[in-house]
């Protein structure tokens, strides 16, 4: 019973991965250079996320909007495009109104939007850990995971969302960047 538990997790962790991914392909520069300029209302939320339920969120999507902010407006192409299109995607995931948990419920409303950028936090660790703004980086590994997401949401629920969500990346030439 634990192998089939332990499968539907990492099952769940890969399609949530897959989800940040295809996203973030999709990004455009245009959708780059929007979050930038919608930067300043974004941090207005980010203020009033309850601390006592997410105690670094705020911190942490002030960490992702600093290091997004640099590389788009620098232009800077010296850390890999995909760090930069998934903390932007963690950022216009915590913008959106639609997203897995519906952000008004209390204490839980928040969780996907904290899980996305987590997510992106550790799956890019190298290249934010190379940020000028590296020093933010001292947060201590968040006490949620997919289980407690899951908790909350049906598996069905993820499943669908992320296919229903999911942006289709560019037919022209599927290597070319969307960053160059």
């Amino acid at each position: 019973m634990a192998t089939k538990f332990m499968d539907f997790k990492e099952s769940m962790t890969t399609e949530l991965t897959d989800f940040i991914r295809s996203q973030a392909y999709g990004l455009s520069l245009t959708d780059f250079d929007r979050l930038v300029s919608d930067l300043p209302a974004l941090r207005e939320r980010f203020a009033k996320i309850p601390l006592q339920t997410y105690p670094y969120l705020c911190d942490q999507l002030e960490f992702l909007g600093l290091f997004v902010e640099e590389q788009v407006i620098g232009r800077n192409r010296d850390l890999a495009e995909e760090p930069v299109a998934e903390a932007a995607f963690a950022l216009l995931y915590f913008q959106s109104t639609t997203d897995l948990i519906p952000d008004p419920i209390p204490n839980m409303g928040l969780l996907d939007d904290a899980m996305i950028v987590s997510m992106v936090l550790r799956r890019q660790e190298q290249a934010f850990s190379r940020s000028s703004h590296s020093y933010m980086l001292g947060w201590p590994e968040p006490k949620f995971d997919v289980d407690q997401l899951l908790s909350v949401i049906s598996p069905l629920r993820v499943t669908s969302f992320c296919s229903l969500s999911a942006r289709q990346p560019p037919v022209a030439n599927p290597r070319q960047s969307h960053w160059r």
